[in-house]
């Protein structure tokens, strides 16, 4: 069956409307890809580091520098804890209830300031900070626990004795801490040498899963081949229309033509 211009130019606009999403697809695709091996790589690291042998944070990082690959190492650090600049950091839900995380600046017996988060602190019965947050001992004493990395600001904005974030450079602002202060990373608490008699509730080891990101993936490359397919499958069951309806014409003129003739012999007789 002959192929007009214009039934090329309109399959041109539908392949091209494919080829587009089909570009989309691949996109997120590989950007779920993407996703799915960063959580395969924290969970790695996670193993790799939260039972690994413990180090001094003096070995393990500087005041003005941490290496992402070594959070979640368990280091020890002595010294005491400054709880006048102890401040509450927001929104912090523990298997769905509302609360805060309390962070404490520690200063080591070398001068150097660590931010310390102890652990979770549930809101008051009318949803507003705990009035009387339980604090650490400010004597001398060794704590050990976790290293994270300093948490971005997320340009988000929080009340007096409060931090939107876990950012460290925020908390050195919000308390006008001026010793050296390590800025990239906080330690999450495990134990103090100094028991007190109420302390927050200390978060276990997470949970990292790789989630539904390859699912996810598949599903796009799947979409993508669908969208071909029905291009496909469309242009075919035009062809097959355009033929059906050739053919049919055809045996009308034929039809016709057979009855002319029909006509033509009676009148001659």
């Amino acid at each position: 069956m002959k192929v007009s211009k214009s039934d090329i130019k309109r399959w041109s606009g539908w392949l091209a409307l494919v080829v587009v999403f089909s570009i989309a697809c691949v996109y997120l695709s590989t950007w779920q890809f993407e996703r799915r091996q960063e959580a395969l790589d924290a969970m790695d690291q996670l193993a790799m580091n939260y039972d690994a042998e413990m180090v001094s944070l003096t070995a393990l990082a500087k005041t003005d520098s941490f290496d992402s690959k070594d959070e979640w190492r368990q280091v020890s650090l002595v010294g005491s804890y400054l709880i006048e600049d102890a401040v509450l950091v927001r929104n912090r839900p523990l298997n769905g209830q509302p609360g805060f995380l309390q962070l404490v600046p520690f200063q080591l017996d070398s001068g150097e300031i660590v931010a310390v988060e102890r652990g979770w602190l549930a809101v008051s019965s009318d949803y507003e900070p705990p009035t009387n947050p339980p604090l650490p001992s400010n004597q001398m004493q060794e704590i050990t626990g976790h290293v994270r990395a300093s948490e971005p600001t997320l340009d988000r904005s929080a009340p007096e004795g409060q931090l939107a974030t876990i950012n460290i450079e925020a908390l050195i602002a919000a308390e006008g801490l001026e010793e050296s202060v390590y800025e990239k990373l906080y330690v999450r608490m495990s134990s103090e040498s100094v028991a007190v008699a109420e302390n927050p509730k200390q978060l276990s080891r997470p949970e990292i899963g790789e989630g539904n990101h390859l699912s996810y993936a598949l599903q796009w490359i799947l979409f993508a081949l669908m969208a071909a397919a029905a291009l496909v499958w469309g242009i075919k069951k035009e062809r097959e229309a355009l033929s059906n309806n050739a053919r049919e014409s055809r045996r009308k003129n034929f039809g016709q033509v057979d009855a002319e003739t029909e006509d033509l012999l009676l009148d001659r007789s």
